[in-house]
């Protein structure tokens, strides 16, 4: 409008009346004033998220959580700019337990804020991180006008088309629909940028304005992933060891338990016969005794055999027990707050 307007002055006659020069400032300062406007709109923000994030003082922790992450001077004005506050677990449910959390609730974006669960395990080295980089990248979504909103949820959707039957990626979506409906595409956008390995190009390009290495940051959350995976699989692996075990010792147990009473009655009934001098000869004795502590031993073994057995499925559940509790540790150790009652 600006740059047209004063072309259409321009091609007045050379003789301009007074009141020409006052017309063409006045486009000229509507002009400005327009595009300031414009500007501030659009990306008065920035400027703002500059200023907050120098605002910000940091602490050793989000420092380390920065540096870890590698990201940009625009993702790190954005973390910084949302005061990240690193918390215990009272002070983090009184600020996320009823708001927007992560399904590991270890994190929140709220009211352009975000708050973080400290959490205090080694085993889970880089879950803090991940969890700041998903938040970070709501406040990113936050920020985005109407034209870059609509570009980044194209591309966010597309990419969900080729990643939904991932069954992780099932799970998660599923809590959040429940816990979050309406708020799909802005998880996604978050979850997309720090868990998932190959993006489309467009996508990767956006991501790279917030982060040097994306890359590092999937795979700090893989690194933490893996020990839940290896527990998960553990577990499964033990619980087909006991389902092949105990098939087969029931089986056993079974036809021990009828061999020994089988046995019992034949050990009654030679008794009976030698007291009423039912052997005619003493080898025929001889023979049917030893027959019988054959048997006997037999038994005796199959019964060692199977305690053994029983032995190996007791020290299996010991085992399986064990694991579930270290399960329930690492899920302590992460549950900054409780879940949504019925998710």
């Amino acid at each position: 409008m600006y740059t047209r307007g004063r072309s259409i002055l321009n091609n007045e006659p050379n003789q301009q009346s007074a009141t020409s020069h006052p017309i063409r400032k006045t486009l000229i300062l509507s002009g400005v004033v327009l595009l300031l406007s414009a500007t501030l709109v659009l990306y008065g923000q920035r400027a703002v998220d500059m200023v907050m994030a120098r605002v910000y003082q940091p602490t050793s922790q989000t420092i380390a959580i920065h540096d870890r992450l590698n990201m940009t001077n625009l993702g790190a004005d954005l973390f910084y700019a949302s005061n990240p506050q690193v918390q215990q677990k009272a002070q983090f449910n009184s600020n996320c337990d009823t708001e927007e959390r992560t399904t590991a609730i270890l994190g929140c974006y709220y009211q352009r804020h975000i708050y973080l669960f400290d959490i205090n395990n080694k085993e889970l080295d880089g879950t803090l991180d991940v969890t700041a980089a998903h938040e970070m990248l709501h406040a990113a979504y936050d920020r985005l006008n109407f034209f870059e909103r609509s570009y980044v949820d194209g591309l966010i959707n597309a990419e969900y088309e080729v990643h939904k039957n991932d069954a992780s990626l099932k799970q998660i979506m599923a809590y959040y629909t429940k816990a979050e409906p309406g708020m799909e595409v802005n998880e996604l956008h978050s979850i997309l940028g720090t868990t998932v390995a190959k993006l489309s190009p467009k996508l990767e390009a956006y991501y790279a304005q917030y982060f040097n290495d994306r890359a590092s940051v999937v795979a700090l959350n893989a690194k933490y992933n893996t020990v839940f995976d290896g527990i998960a699989k553990q577990s499964a692996e033990l619980q087909a060891q006991l389902k092949a075990l105990r098939g087969p010792i029931d089986d056993d147990l079974v036809q021990y338990e009828a061999d020994r009473q089988q046995l019992e009655l034949d050990i009654a009934s030679f008794n009976e016969r030698a007291n009423s001098h039912g052997f005619t000869t003493q080898s025929g004795f001889n023979v049917a005794r030893s027959a019988l502590i054959a048997r006997l031993d037999a038994v005796n073994q199959r019964r060692a055999a199977i305690n053994a057995r029983v032995a190996e499925y007791n020290n299996i559940v010991k085992e399986l027990n064990a694991l579930a509790t270290r399960a329930d540790e690492l899920n302590s150790s992460i549950n900054g707050a409780n879940a949504t009652s019925g998710l």
